[in-house]
């Protein structure tokens, strides 16, 4: 088993991805590593201060083996996908990125971090900066899980790249997101097309 210092010198972004379709298996261990339940208090696998949990993920499935190409709620709690969209949001997402972003709408599945920013401006309204350490918190939560997802990718031998230019109005509409919740990074993942190949790499 690779170590942690390994994981992190191995990752890099991806953005050139193969048609092979990636095991369910992995996908789920992608979503546990970022939000799974670890402890008997249903504390999860990255810190949230106040142990608010506001993040909320969402696997968008286009080549995953044994899933139908549409979009899921992932549960901490069981660990399960319920569907949200019965349809693959993956063109959609791409068209709502900044710029042109094809790896986007190329890989063979996205998890998609959002959070309830309603919920975390409220409930850290007493902190300074009044109205946004709330927030603040939930991006470092955010970064954290992404942080997770991409290693456990490398671990698994798939390349990742993370996505944060999107216009978030046309990205929440595209996921038929509600207020407050709001998209706040993708997470593309998939066979590197060339693993050989780190030209595009950061």
């Amino acid at each position: 088993m690779a170590s942690l210092e390994q994981l992190a010198r191995s990752r890099y972004s991806c953005r050139d991805f193969s048609p092979q379709t990636v095991p369910s298996a992995i996908l789920d261990r992608l979503l546990g590593i970022a939000q799974g339940i670890t402890h008997a208090s249903s504390r999860r696998s990255v810190p949230s201060a106040g142990a608010l949990y506001p993040l909320q993920l969402l696997a968008i499935a286009g080549r995953i083996r044994d899933l139908d190409a549409a979009t899921y709620t992932f549960d901490p709690e069981s660990c399960m996908l319920k569907t949200h969209l019965d349809h693959d949001v993956r063109e959609a997402l791409q068209q709502a990125a900044l710029e042109d972003q094809p790896w986007i709408g190329q890989a063979a599945g996205i998890i998609t971090i959002c959070a309830d920013m309603g919920a975390a401006t409220q409930t850290f309204a007493d902190q300074p900066p009044y109205g946004s350490r709330g927030q603040r918190y939930a991006w470092i939560e955010a970064g954290a899980a992404a942080q997770n997802i991409q290693l456990q990718a490398t671990a698994e031998g798939l390349g990742s790249v993370l996505v944060a230019g999107f216009c978030d109005e046309a990205t929440a509409a595209a996921l038929a997101l509600e207020t407050p919740i709001m998209p706040l990074i993708h997470l593309c993942f998939g066979w590197p097309a060339m693993a050989q190949n780190r030209a595009s790499t950061e």
